[in-house]
C-alpha cells in the first residue's frame, strides 16, 4: 500500500546533512525543514524567500506540512531568512544532488538531465508573442 506520509518525509531526511557556517541546535525548527519548506515552495512556483513564507503561514498549508512533513511551526520571515544565511553553500548542493539521484531512474547514469522551468513557467506558449528584441 502506497504511504504519501512516508514517501514525503523522505524529502526532509535527505537535508538532515545540510551543514551551516555556525553551529544551530534547531530551536523549533531545523535547517532540513526549512530547506523542505524552501524546496517545496519553489516547486509551487513561488520566486522568493518572502513568498515562500508567505504561503507556508497559510493555515490551510500549514496543517498539511504539519501532517505529512512534521513542520509544526514555520519560522517567522527573519528568522527563515537568518536559518537560509547560515547554510554551507557545498553540503547544500550535495545533499540536494543526492536527493534529485534518488528520484532518477536506476539507469540514468552518464546522463544530463536539464531543468529550465519553462514548462512549469508556461514561457514555451510566449513563442506567440512578440520578441523583445
Amino acid at each position: 500500500m502506497y504511504n504519501a506520509r512516508m514517501e514525503q518525509n523522505l524529502i526532509t531526511e535527505y537535508f538532515e546533512e545540510v551543514e551551516t557556517t555556525k553551529e544551530y541546535d534547531g530551536y523549533f525548527c531545523s535547517v532540513a525543514q526549512v530547506m523542505t519548506l524552501v524546496l517545496l515552495g519553489s516547486i509551487c512556483g513561488l520566486k522568493n524567500v518572502s513568498q515562500i513564507h508567505q504561503w507556508a503561514t497559510n493555515p490551510r498549508l500549514s496543517r498539511f506540512l504539519k501532517e505529512y512533513f512534521g513542520i509544526s511551526r514555520v519560522p517567522c520571515y527573519y528568522w527563515l531568512l537568518c536559518l537560509l544565511k547560515l547554510i554551507e553553500p557545498d553540503s547544500l548542493r550535495k545533499c540536494f544532488t543526492k536527493w534529485v539521484t534518488s528520484l532518477l531512474p536506476e539507469d540514468w547514469s552518464g546522463q544530463t538531465l536539464s531543468i529550465d522551468g519553462k514548462r512549469i513557467r508556461s514561457t514555451e506558449r510566449m513563442s506567440r508573442c512578440e520578441s523583445p528584441l
